[in-house]
This record gives structure tokens, sequence and C-alpha cells, in this order.
């Protein structure tokens, strides 16, 4: 729920005037989105000035974050959301933090990383919600750390891709997902692919996979049911959830910041690069990382399936 500036205000008087403290008022008010100091501002502006309206302006006019500008950046993002807000404001000879108030508060945008997921039908959203609320209540009382996660990935002799500088600008982060597809590279550099498992115990583990084609094979299931009783089959873990796997929503990039920081000449130096780091992450930080999945399925749940972060 978000209302107004002056709504919020009212309300923060509202329950002042009814002998309520600022935490207690913070408390009562947070699902508006307001901040502690929001709630001090507002109580010390009744108490000096009586009133709740802003003090008067000078009324001096713009002169750069004018209708003209906020326009034109509305244009330059409107063409390509893909945008850097330092070179945009270098280009248009617009200060870097009078871009940060028009991008911000004058358009309502925010910076967005890009999605390179699978987007969620409403299918697939129940499915998630679902297997989330089963595996939940399958693995209670710590039983998650008995499993062993898995996942495959490619890696290239390329430096790492630098997503957190790769950000598209919109309302929110389900238009952002609409927005700009699947990065694409134009060539194909020599790879590698890498199988990891990890388990918080190292010991009576729980096999886990997905849903990927191979895994749904009769044969391998057939296997599994044979020699491997209690694992996770394909069916029983929620597709499309890179957001719900230890490997996918941490330990991965943590992988990839430690042997692809910088290009590696042949598939051999990559190759002991990625041994040589995957052993050097401590225990703790692993084990840390699987304590986090049973809070990820409770998010999952909460989002009705879908995507949380």
């Amino acid at each position: 729920m978000e209302w107004g500036i002056k709504e919020n205000r009212v309300a923060v008087i509202a329950l002042f005037k009814c002998n309520k403290t600022p935490l207690e008022i913070f408390n009562l008010l947070k699902l508006l989105k307001i901040t502690k100091n929001f709630v001090y501002r507002t109580i010390k502006r009744f108490n000096e000035f009586n009133t709740i309206d802003d003090k008067p302006r000078s009324g001096r006019p713009r002169e750069i974050r004018t209708n003209a500008a906020v326009k034109a950046v509305t244009q330059r993002i409107r063409r390509n959301p893909l945008r850097k807000q330092k070179i945009m404001a270098r280009e248009m000879k617009i200060p870097p933090r009078t871009m940060s108030r028009i991008i911000k508060e004058d358009l309502g945008l925010g910076a967005y990383r890009r999605s390179t997921g699978q987007r969620l039908t409403d299918a697939l959203r129940q499915i998630r919600t679902t297997r989330a609320k089963k595996l939940l209540k399958r693995y209670a009382k710590n039983g998650h750390r008995q499993i062993l996660f898995t996942e495959e990935k490619i890696f290239t002799v390329e430096e790492k891709f630098n997503r957190q500088n790769d950000r598209v600008y919109a309302h929110n982060s389900r238009e952002a997902a609409e927005k700009i597809q699947r990065v694409k590279r134009g060539h194909h550099p020599a790879s590698v692919m890498v199988w990891w498992g990890v388990s918080y115990e190292g010991k009576n583990w729980i096999f886990q996979q997905d849903s990927a084609p191979a895994h749904k094979a009769k044969t391998t299931q057939r296997w599994l049911e044979v020699n491997l009783p209690e694992f996770i089959a394909a069916q029983d873990w929620p597709s499309a959830s890179p957001d719900l796997n230890p490997l996918d929503y941490r330990l991965w990039n943590i992988l990839e910041e430690k042997a692809c920081s910088k290009p590696h000449r042949n598939i051999e130096s990559l190759k002991a690069d990625l041994v040589k780091s995957a052993a050097s992450i401590p225990l703790e930080v692993v084990r840390a990382v699987i304590d986090e999945w049973p809070d990820r399925l409770k998010k999952c749940i909460n989002a009705n399936g879908g995507h949380f972060e």
C-alpha cells in the first residue's frame, strides 16, 4: 500500500495526537513504506509550525531539470532501456545527480538486472508453489542438510560477464524481465561443462536433481529408484527455479568470481582454476548458503510461485 507524502504525514500526525511514540508510529505504519526519519521529521515539522505542509519555496524556475530535459531522457530510455546513467548524463550535459533525480523521481524508474531466466506462466507459478510446499514439509527440522544439491554449468575461457553493471531501466523487476531477452553472444568461445554437488553434512545425503530432459529419462529415474530410494525426483523439484538451488543463487557466482575474474589462455588453465577455486571456498560459506534454502522456499510460496529476487 502506497499513499502520497501528504497522506503519510496525515497518518503519522493522527497517531501522534493519540499519544503514540515515534517508534510505535513507525511500527504501525510499516505497510506505507515510510522510514523512521520520515516519522521524526513529520512530528518535528508539526511541533514547530503546527502544520504538515511544506515551507513556501522561492519559486526559482528550473534551469536544468526542465520538462524538455525529462522528455529527452524519456525518449532515450524508450529507444533503448539498457543505458548507463553516467554516460547518458555526460552525453546530455546533465549533472549526474540531476540525471538520477530525473530517472527516479520524474520517471519513476529503477535500474534492474537483466533477466536471463525462464519466464513464469500461471501454470509454472502454481507448480512452483505446490512443489515448494511439499519440499518444505518433507525437509522440516533441518532435513535439508542431508540433501546433495547438484547442478551443471558451462564455463568459458572468457572473462566473467559482469551483470552488476548490465542494467535495464523499468518501473519494476517484472517489467524489466519483459523488456530485455537473454544475452546473445556472437561467437562460441572454448568452454567446459562443470557438474557440482554440495551438501551440508557430506554423508547419508539425499540426491537432488532438476527437471532437465536427461534427468527425466525413464532409465535415469529407474536407476535412481533402485540405488537412491530417498532422492528428490525430477517431478518433485520446481522447474524454472534457479532461485531455489544453492548453486544457482550463490555458489556459482562465488566460483566465477574466483576462477573467471580474468580470461584464460586455454581450457586446461580454466579447468585447473575451477578445481582450485572450488576447493578454496570455506565450508562455513557453503553451509550458510545451504541453510538459506528453507527460507527461500517460504519466499517462493509467499510470492505465489513467482520469482522473488
